[in-house]
């Protein structure tokens, strides 16, 4: 399924465009080229669903999709929503200091196998079945900021180990014991790049990215660590290595020197990678230029490059940048605005956007809209 970095070396020494191979290192140039596109003119197999619910759901970025169901975390970070085929079947909220109870959920990753979903609040995995919502364990973390479902058995997080070096780590979802190490990464990356919602059993794919990017597959075997599928970086305006190191010792000069940096070089450095997907020849993930610079698309077969940016459909004041990937490939974007304030003056519709308008104006106590579609 998967290419190995040495074809992908030999694939992208003819890369057109001005791109570049040194030391098996593809350099990207002019990553602010990127190509400005409608949303109608790339996306296919769009589908619109509205989120019915007895209850009004708040505003979410956070939104995971297993075939037909649908896990949504409320911006509050108090509680998970649960949906079939658009419709809430389920609700989590243990908002508390007790036994099973959380202040906040920082990340959470379900199980459609075994019905449970686990829940990051603060340096806790809390474990609750689902639906009936009951909790069923534990885990105690050091330091962690994401998880991810490497088997039925088995979390990846991004976390540190118990002196304080951040890694990607397997955690038994049983003992909660480290049962194995992938990597060590840099501060930088620690922090940043934060993405692994689309890791799972089935696709066992990680992006890391600071001076260095990378996109690797993780095997299914903890003890065989990661084949490079991909390394890449964005040519001279990439992020220096010397802001990759982020400890203890780390004083505010630092911070300073690399917002400026940041600030200098916003059209071009990369700050986060995410949402990479492989399949057969195809790479695809998504950066993010600078500190608030807009979202690009990058998709790689063979030697042919495709950067796009905008995604701004017909009448739309915003573009429509994805929010998650669902299981099956399909990118998802969570739509939660009202009608009066989700379109422009120009009175512009097209049929996506017509359609769209239909159903946030159909939805009950004005719920969220999840629009699922594919790029060409």
């Amino acid at each position: 399924m998967f290419v190995c970095m040495t074809a992908t070396v030999m694939l992208f020494t003819e890369c057109k465009k001005g791109n570049t191979v040194r030391d098996g290192i593809l350099s990207i140039n002019e990553s602010y080229n990127s190509q400005e596109v409608a949303f109608e003119d790339v996306a296919t197999n769009i589908r619109i669903v509205p989120l019915i619910s007895d209850e009004p759901i708040g505003a979410s970025t956070m939104v995971q999709c297993y075939g037909s169901t649908t896990v949504m975390r409320s911006n509050d970070l108090y509680s998970l929503y649960f949906f079939e085929d658009g419709k809430m079947i389920a609700k989590l909220n243990k908002v508390g200091r007790g036994r099973g109870e959380y202040n906040g959920i920082s990340d959470f990753v379900y199980s459609p196998d075994r019905k449970i979903v686990y829940v990051l609040a603060s340096n806790k995995v809390l474990k609750y079945s689902v639906p009936e919502m009951e909790f069923i364990g534990s885990l105690e973390l050091s330091t962690t900021l994401n998880i991810a479902l490497h088997d039925d058995t088995t979390l990846i997080c991004r976390m540190t180990s118990p002196d304080q070096i951040p890694g990607i780590y397997f955690v038994n979802t049983e003992s909660g014991q480290v049962c194995g190490k992938l990597k060590d990464i840099c501060g930088m990356s620690f922090l940043t790049n934060t993405d692994i919602s689309f890791y799972s059993p089935d696709h066992r794919i990680l992006s890391d990215g600071c001076s260095l990017n990378t996109i690797s597959e993780v095997s299914a075997n903890i003890e065989e660590g990661e084949k490079m599928l991909l390394k890449f970086n964005f040519g001279k305006d990439g992020l220096p290595a010397k802001f990759d190191s982020i400890n203890d010792n780390t004083g505010m000069d630092f911070f300073m020197d690399l917002s400026q940096y940041l600030t200098d070089h916003r059209e071009t450095v990369v700050t986060e990678i995410s949402k990479a997907m492989v399949r057969n020849d195809t790479i695809s993930f998504w950066y993010l230029s600078g500190i608030t610079g807009p979202r690009h698309y990058c998709r790689i077969i063979g030697d042919r490059m495709v950067r796009y940016t905008g995604f701004k459909g017909t009448g739309l004041k915003g573009a429509i940048m994805p929010t998650s990937l669902t299981n099956q490939g399909q990118y998802v974007t969570v739509i939660d605005m009202l009608p009066e304030t989700l379109y422009d003056d120009s009175g512009d519709r097209s049929e996506f956007t017509s359609q769209l308008e239909t159903a946030i104006r159909s939805q009950e106590f004005n719920n969220p809209v999840l629009v699922f579609y594919d790029i060409k």
